[in-house]
């Protein structure tokens, strides 16, 4: 289950990153933060604040456990969440990002890597629910936060990429292109976990 649970938050973290709603944004800010001085404590900032709330939640998350579910109603969250992706690459679905920064006092005020690495982008959250149900599913605290580092690592990695190295014209074409194939990617990647799922507890 481990092995399952930090394979899933690495590939589904790195995958979240092309999503249309988080693309755009963390591609302004590698944008912004490529011709910063403040470049690298900017990063270190968005990075740790990421990974400590992804960590908290998918460890409350194994803290809290669950009992092991049927392998027809795992498919079926599975093939769900496909399906929504699968409609939003053609239909507006109007789901707000989580900005856990207002609920501090002073939030609104804080710098802008601190408050995009505590803001969960509406479409990775499917995918942090289907990690979120791993990691209760494991019940290993340890592993539960592992897998948050892992997910927010892989979320933010091209960021940093980016931040470093900057950005070209072409390059830009490319991430927009990605942006629109994700939802489909991602469709095909959940409903495959939901094949999986059903055949392997066959």
């Amino acid at each position: 289950m481990n092995a399952v649970l930090l394979g899933s938050a690495a590939l589904l973290g790195l995958l979240g990153f092309f999503e249309p709603c988080t693309i755009a944004t963390h591609t302004l800010f590698a944008v912004r933060a490529h011709g910063s001085s403040r470049r690298w404590a900017d990063l270190a900032l968005l990075t740790g604040a990421r990974a400590a709330t992804l960590c908290a939640a998918f460890a409350g998350a194994a803290a809290l456990g669950l009992q092991d579910i049927a392998p027809l109603f795992g498919a079926a969250i599975l093939f769900v969440i496909g399906a929504i992706y699968l409609v939003s690459a053609k239909v507006y679905l109007p789901v707000p990002h989580i900005q856990l920064y207002r609920l501090l006092p002073g939030g609104t005020g804080l710098s802008e890597p601190l408050k995009l690495g505590l803001t969960l982008p509406a479409c990775t959250l499917p995918l942090i629910i289907v990690v979120g149900l791993l990691a209760a599913l494991s019940r290993d605290l340890w592993a539960g936060a592992l897998a948050g580092l892992l997910f927010a690592l892989m979320l933010t990695a091209p960021t940093i990429w980016f931040s470093v190295r900057g950005t070209t014209e072409s390059g830009r074409s490319t991430l927009a292109r990605a942006a629109h194939l994700s939802h489909y990617l991602t469709t095909l990647l959940l409903w495959g976990g939901a094949v999986v799922t059903l055949a392997t507890r066959a």
